[in-house]
């Protein structure tokens, strides 16, 4: 029988957070990392300096992608609010006809805007590319109001309503 005594290994904590004590390291550098630092990628773990966390480049607007963006959403609205007052003319009451139209004329609008958009910015995608989306559909609908000739039916409009909503939904879904 042999009487020696094993040394327990020394303790191992996370870099990142010296008091959790961990068995991981990075399959890169190999410093200790926990969980909550590890960052899956396809050849093991890795802690968050050697992971190279990128967003995707449809992602990444330059200024010169939202000033395209921004333009062209303007232009766009223009040339939607003018199709869209003679196409739907500013009404308090609307009948189901009328609600049809909406409903296909939002979803046009929607779709135009944003193929539009994708075009003008090389694909690029995202909350700010929503938002300016969004900002030339109500340029559009502002637009279309002005011509009709009675801002005050913007509440009882529910033609324009319909259409702006749907508009936005559907822009909204395809720029995410």
């Amino acid at each position: 029988m042999s009487n020696e005594s094993s040394t327990p290994a020394e303790a191992v904590y996370c870099a990142s957070h010296p008091e959790t004590e961990t068995g991981l390291s990075c399959s890169r550098c190999e410093t200790p990392i926990c969980p909550r630092c590890m960052i899956h990628v396809p050849v093991g773990i890795r802690c968050p300096d050697c992971a190279d966390l990128r967003r995707p480049p449809m992602y990444e607007l330059g200024t010169r992608d939202v000033l395209r963006g921004a333009l062209t959403a303007a232009g766009v609205g223009l040339a939607l609010g003018l199709a869209g007052a003679w196409l739907l003319p500013v009404r308090p009451f609307a009948g189901f006809f009328s609600m049809l139209i909406a409903m296909l004329a939002g979803s046009g609008a929607g779709s135009v805007m944003a193929a539009l958009l994708t075009s003008a910015t090389r694909g690029k995608r995202g909350l700010t590319i929503q938002l300016i989306a969004v900002g030339g559909l109500v340029i559009a609908g502002t637009l279309r109001l002005v011509i009709g000739g009675d801002l005050q039916l913007l509440q009882r409009d529910i033609v324009g309503m319909i259409a702006l909503a749907l508009a936005v939904a559907v822009v909204w879904n395809r720029l995410r």
